[in-house]
Formats: C-alpha cells, sequence, structure tokens
C-alpha cells in the first residue's frame, strides 16, 4: 500500500474527528441551554437523531434536480456504450470489459430511473420507490 494513500486516509479520518467534536460541543450547549442533558459523545457520534420522515420539496427544485440526475444516469449510459463499443477493450480483457459494461449500464439506468421518477412525482405525499400514484399512509 502506498504511503500517500495512508495519508489521505488518515487526513479524512482526522477531519471527520475534528468535524464531529466541533458539532458535537456546538450541539451540546445548545441542549444544555434548554435544560437537556447531552448524550455522550460516541453516542452522537454513531447513533445520530433521524432525520425526519418527511422533508417539503418544491416542485420545480424536483423537476431540476431530477434532470440532473437523469443527465448524470445518460452520461453513465452513454460511457458504457463508448466501452461497450472499443475495439481495444474487448480485445485485451473481455472479461473485464464486460464487467465494467454492465456496472455502468446497471449504474447508468438506476441513476437515470431514480430522475425520471424525481421529476415524474406529483406531491410530497408520493414515495419515490414505490408505486407511481400510491399515496402514503404514512404522513
Amino acid at each position: 500500500m502506498s504511503p500517500i494513500w495512508i495519508i489521505v486516509g488518515g487526513a479524512v479520518l482526522a477531519l471527520f474527528i475534528v468535524n464531529a467534536v466541533f458539532a458535537y460541543r456546538y450541539r451540546s450547549r445548545q441542549m444544555r441551554s434548554q435544560g437537556q442533558e447531552p448524550p455522550p459523545f460516541l453516542v452522537y457520534l454513531f447513533f445520530p437523531r433521524p432525520l425526519p420522515s418527511r422533508v417539503s420539496v418544491p416542485r420545480p427544485v424536483r423537476i431540476i434536480l431530477g434532470l440532473i440526475i437523469l443527465s448524470g444516469g445518460a452520461f453513465f449510459l452513454l460511457i458504457g456504450f463508448l466501452l461497450f463499443t472499443d475495439r481495444h477493450a474487448m480485445q485485451s480483457q473481455l472479461v473485464g470489459s464486460v464487467v465494467a459494461v454492465a456496472l455502468l449500464a446497471a449504474l447508468g439506468a438506476t441513476f437515470a430511473y431514480v430522475g425520471f421518477r424525481l421529476m415524474s412525482m406529483v406531491s410530497d405525499k408520493e414515495q419515490l420507490f414505490g408505486r407511481k400514484g400510491k399515496e402514503s399512509d404514512a404522513a
């Protein structure tokens, strides 16, 4: 393993810990000012509070975000198609190129579906991954 990757990994880990310490200090001061007892640091770090189940997003933002994700999926599909048609990749390592094309195609199709589904959602009550038009009962 190259020493540069050890340095980069250590730097990322150090930044993660420093960020967590600052976030914990801010949150614990906020909780103490409200008269609550903050959780221990490791509990705060590894078991954060869950996000709210529903987040309201305006329709224009969903459409713009869906277009960006859809174009990313189309890009991955295009790269997979170009790899499939590249005769050098097919001649040198057939199994590796087939696996790369299959992974890129699956990734591109998944991104494209998420982008399309995000654009086709009518309301915030609709689930992103579920049957289209089916309203969620857990609101």
